[in-house]
């Protein structure tokens, strides 16, 4: 059998921790392993075909490419992934998938029309808007910038003079500014990781005293079991946006789960998880590079 190739291209602030499990992984199951900081990519046109050169190898020519990018890599992160869709290379992620879940109220929204459980959400541009549509949903509100990650720009607006000062913010910036409506006696939410056709199920807990349940801020996690429901509204989710691989956070409300939002790069949360994430992803990234091959003989 042929060696197979996996390329994994990272962030330009990617986790070293998260880089290392998937390349130990990778290298037990692939031939070849290779690691790209998507700032370190040239992109190039040859004989009307695209290239991703890292280090004189054509990413373009591996088995299996997984793209982890966030908000901030938005401008080569687009480029990047139209030239991976040019190509025979298999990728768990897309453009689109990449554009929308950017766009944290799009991302709610693409969900909603494809009659999802979405937390209620609404977009906002202007003062006057934001204080109308904050009075329908009532305070507290969650606020989001919509390019937001790993609860940064998310913020709890108790009263009317803490909206005016962030309103003051936000305009200062030009940022654009999402509501979500706040599911009160909560400081947990749920993660459900897609991969392929498995979920696996997390439990997020914040930290005492912190309303976000956020790891990446002092919070803990713990697998729990997939329920139909969890499992329903997150594979339609992963679906809806055509991802082999994606995390779908999910909160309980009066009539259920609902989601808040969809994670195109998710942490593996290895402190709680192990390389249990890791482990799952590389999988089924080798299958679909087995599968790849096949059909291409």
């Amino acid at each position: 059998m042929p060696k197979l190739k996996f390329a994994i291209i990272g962030s330009k602030n990617y986790k070293t921790s998260t880089v290392k499990s998937l390349v130990d992984e990778g290298k037990k199951l692939f031939g070849k392993v290779t690691f790209a900081p998507i700032d370190k990519i040239k992109l190039v046109f040859e004989d009307n075909q695209a290239k991703l050169l890292f280090r004189g190898l054509n990413l373009l020519d591996y088995d299996v490419c997984y793209p982890r990018l966030s908000s901030k890599d938005y401008v080569l992160g687009e480029a990047v992934l139209k030239a991976i869709a040019g190509s025979n290379v298999y990728c768990p992620v897309n453009l689109r998938s990449y554009q929308v879940t950017n766009h944290k109220y799009y991302t709610i929204k693409e969900l909603s029309n494809a009659k999802i459980p979405i937390v209620k959400s609404s977009l906002f541009t202007s003062p006057d808007s934001a204080k109308q549509i904050i009075n329908e949903f009532g305070m507290p509100v969650v606020v989001k910038t919509l390019s937001g990650f790993a609860g940064k720009g998310v913020i709890l607006v108790e009263n009317e003079k803490q909206l005016d000062s962030i309103l003051d913010a936000v305009h200062l910036f030009e940022e654009f500014i999402s509501a979500q409506k706040f599911v009160k006696g909560k400081n947990s939410d749920i993660r459900c990781y897609v991969i392929g056709k498995r979920v696996i199920g997390v439990k997020r807990i914040g930290k005492q005293g912190e309303w976000r349940a956020n790891v990446s801020r002092g919070g803990s996690a713990e697998e729990i079991p997939v329920t139909k429901e969890m499992e329903k509204i997150a594979i339609d989710s992963a679906k809806m946006l055509k991802m082999g691989i994606c995390a779908v956070d999910l909160i309980e409300t009066k009539s259920g789960l609902a989601v808040i939002e969809v994670n195109f790069m998710p942490g593996p949360f290895q402190k709680y998880l192990g390389n249990l994430i890791t482990k799952e992803m590389v999988e089924f990234l080798h299958k679909k590079a087995l599968k790849r091959l096949a059909q291409n003989k």
